[in-house]
């Protein structure tokens, strides 16, 4: 159920960023070091986006924990080695779902400790 709640959460996150205008890069890129949920890009930036679907908006963004930024980080650096552009920006979102809401979209939720 959690899994299936999660992949809905992902869809409709996705949806909202091409609405938004972001190009989808990759979804659920997963490497030794970590996972991302939706990797997009807008104009020259890279953005790598963590997705919560919980019962509220708070909830979703307080279960976003200093191990996980940093793993999401890590991730995003092993995915950042694999492209060539050298001229992108790195952005950090975040997306909360909640039953009965829209999405939200967090930009720029946190910035790397790198």
């Amino acid at each position: 159920m959690a899994e299936q709640r999660g992949r809905t959460a992902e869809m409709l996150a996705v949806l909202l960023l091409r609405v938004k205008g972001y190009r989808i890069l990759a979804q659920r890129f997963r490497c030794s070091v970590g996972e991302i949920d939706i990797v997009a890009v807008k104009g020259s930036m890279f953005i790598f986006i963590e997705v919560k679907a919980r019962r509220n908006t708070n909830e979703a963004l307080e279960s976003i924990t200093a191990h996980q930024r940093n793993r999401i980080e890590a991730a995003a650096g092993v995915w950042l080695q694999s492209e060539t552009s050298q001229n992108f920006a790195v952005r950090f979102d975040v997306i909360t779902v909640a039953p009965r809401t829209l999405p939200t979209h967090m930009m720029d939720a946190w910035r790397p400790g790198w």
